[in-house]
């Protein structure tokens, strides 16, 4: 299998959402984040390509250009400093509806928050334009202080758990077609 990992937002051009008051950026999260899910996967023999710049039809051409088996892009959601939970945003189709619930399922049993549930999103830019299952995971609310607080005391959990998701994704697809 090949993933293509997307994190969220540009480290130069754009920040994403912000927690102003814990000096916290959504780029830099998404970043890091992505780096511990690659080498989770990586680590069980996952080929992983991974892509953050502020240019989406980029990412989107290149994820379809090395034939990536799936597209997770990694977020952070903002609202309104109360909001809170995980969510994943689904193209739509039955097979990214089956890896968003495999991905989601695992972080929400990792973060113990609200669960958001997963949306179809099929207008979103990059599960509209790439050729594979996509998801785009907000792990959480970067500007509510409990949910940011609880993801960084977990990241690397967060990280195992995307990753499992991921790689649980397969045998799912199996078992549907049983």
């Amino acid at each position: 299998m090949k993933v293509y990992l997307n994190p969220g937002h540009d480290r130069t051009l754009d920040s994403g959402a912000v927690n102003a008051h814990l000096a916290l950026r959504e780029c830099d999260l998404a970043y890091d984040l992505g780096c511990l899910v690659q080498e989770r996967l990586e680590r069980n023999g996952i080929a992983v390509i991974c892509g953050q710049r502020d240019d989406l039809d980029a990412v989107c051409s290149e994820a379809n250009e090395k034939d990536a088996d799936v597209f997770v892009s990694l977020h952070f959601n903002a609202f309104n400093m109360r909001a809170t939970g995980t969510e994943t945003l689904v193209s739509g189709t039955p097979d990214s509806l089956l890896l968003g619930h495999c991905i989601q399922s695992n972080i929400r049993a990792v973060l113990c928050l609200p669960d958001r549930g997963l949306k179809e999103r099929p207008g979103l830019f990059v599960l509209r334009r790439t050729a594979m299952p996509a998801v785009l995971a907000e792990v959480c609310f970067i500007d509510n202080d409990y949910d940011i607080r609880r993801y960084l005391g977990c990241a690397e959990e967060v990280a195992s758990a995307i990753a499992t998701g991921i790689i649980q994704y397969p045998a799912m697809i199996g078992q549907r077609a049983a």
